[in-house]
């Protein structure tokens, strides 16, 4: 996984980038013009150019500016914007434009448009065969996010999703109309889907198999909001991980969530087992545990996720439960081990949810498993800054194949404790 991957989504290359942005006001100086572009609910200056525009054309620009400006402050004029431009430029450095050249004015295209997801969206080297539709509809309303910053999300967090979707087949589930709204589970591969979009045949149904950032961006425009996978690759009848699903009986009760995290945490570490843990999204945590490179079957993993899910209860039965009715589990923390089987499906890491406040399948740091955790901070504009700010928790997970696991199971078909 590329680590820096957010912080050079517009490296240096041979060929020009190209994006729409708005004047925001002149430089006296050596009369360049500075553009900006909206980022969220901002408005950011994101550069100034001087090539490329003709003398009659920067003359004139040059008059607009001075006769609508907004502020002066020494040899920076500002002004309001609204006048559009397309421009080339050869990288973005800083949240600079490197080498910005004029191509033409956008006269007819509003200031509003001209947008930092649609710079990244437009700018993706994808399937010709993908037409993005109605990019301005609302997909959330809190944190505000249109249907192009959601598949400007995807592009931007692909390199970390996308070793999570490799080779496995995809359940999706859609929200025509937005979230909260309408949705339904997609399975089928659609008759209309693009030719490059590959299949697996499983049980007389046709899946996606989001192998490359085309698919991916392609299910974007379709409105797949969720993103659900099995445990095991289309080419293995065997898991490449185990996950304990910890499921409180709502949002309110998240600390027991918390509670079990860190017992599971506090086992796999005498056990030398190397785990992963994550937000659902939703309303509790998962831990992934990645068996890459061991001949664990499903029947194997039962037996060990059977173990620690009754151990955990013993310890604490005021808090957790084994119990599959949710009438009979009170206010107890559901430890979900039955889920991990052959034929059930997992939110896949860094997928969104169809919730309030665009929430993430978020990966963490153990160290962030404590009681100042909050599921709502982990949402579409939160998860890509902390991108930008550190490493993904889960970098090495396919690095990893916790061998300790099968002596532990071993010993526990010695004694018959499963």
């Amino acid at each position: 996984m590329k680590l820096d991957h957010l912080k050079t989504l517009f490296p240096i290359k041979d060929s020009h980038y190209k994006g729409c942005f708005f004047i925001v006001g002149l430089n006296k100086k050596n009369y360049h013009f500075r553009v900006g572009i909206c980022k969220g609910k901002d408005i950011i200056e994101i550069g100034s150019f001087s090539e490329g525009i003709g003398k009659h054309e920067a003359d004139t620009l040059i008059k607009t500016i001075l006769s609508n400006k907004k502020q002066t402050e020494d040899d920076l004029v500002s002004v309001d914007p609204g006048i559009c431009i397309t421009l080339y430029f050869r990288a973005i450095e800083n949240n600079q434009l490197i080498d910005p050249y004029f191509d033409s004015f956008q006269l007819e295209q509003h200031w509003k448009r001209c947008t930092w997801d649609r710079l990244i969206v437009e700018n993706t080297p994808v399937y010709n065969e993908i037409n993005i539709t109605h990019p301005d509809k609302t997909i959330w309303e809190e944190p505000f996010i249109t249907k192009e910053a959601f598949i400007s999300y995807l592009i931007q967090i692909s390199p970390f999703i996308l070793p999570f979707l490799q080779n496995r087949i995809l359940t999706t589930i859609r929200y025509p109309h937005g979230v909260p709204g309408e949705a339904f589970f997609q399975k089928n591969c659609p008759n209309y889907a693009p030719s490059f979009v590959q299949t697996e045949k499983r049980d007389d149904i046709q899946y996606i198999v989001c192998d490359h950032l085309s698919t991916l961006v392609w299910l974007g425009n379709q409105l797949a909001i969720e993103y659900h996978v099995p445990f095991q690759t289309i080419d293995s009848s065997k898991p490449l991980e185990i996950v304990f699903d910890l499921d409180p009986p709502n949002k309110d009760h998240f600390s027991l969530a918390i509670k079990a995290a860190l017992e599971i945490k506090n086992i796999f570490e005498r056990f030398n087992i190397k785990s992963y843990p994550k937000l659902s999204g939703s309303k509790g945590l998962q831990i992934h545990i990645p068996i890459n490179n061991t001949s664990l079957t499903y029947n194997d993993t039962k037996i060990f996720t059977t173990f620690i899910a009754t151990y955990l209860v013993e310890l604490h039965p005021n808090d957790f439960t084994i119990e599959r009715m949710k009438k009979n589990r009170g206010n107890k923390l559901y430890i979900d081990y039955i889920q991990h089987a052959e034929g059930k499906t997992i939110i896949c890491p860094y997928s969104t949810r169809g919730k309030k406040y665009a929430t993430v399948a978020a990966p963490l740091f153990w160290e962030e498993i404590n009681e100042n955790l909050r599921i709502e901070d982990f949402n579409i504009p939160s998860v890509l800054k902390r991108l930008t700010d550190k490493s993904c928790p889960m970098n090495d997970f396919f690095d990893q194949d916790n061998p300790s696991l099968i002596e532990i199971i071993a010993s526990l078909k010695a004694k018959n404790i499963y």
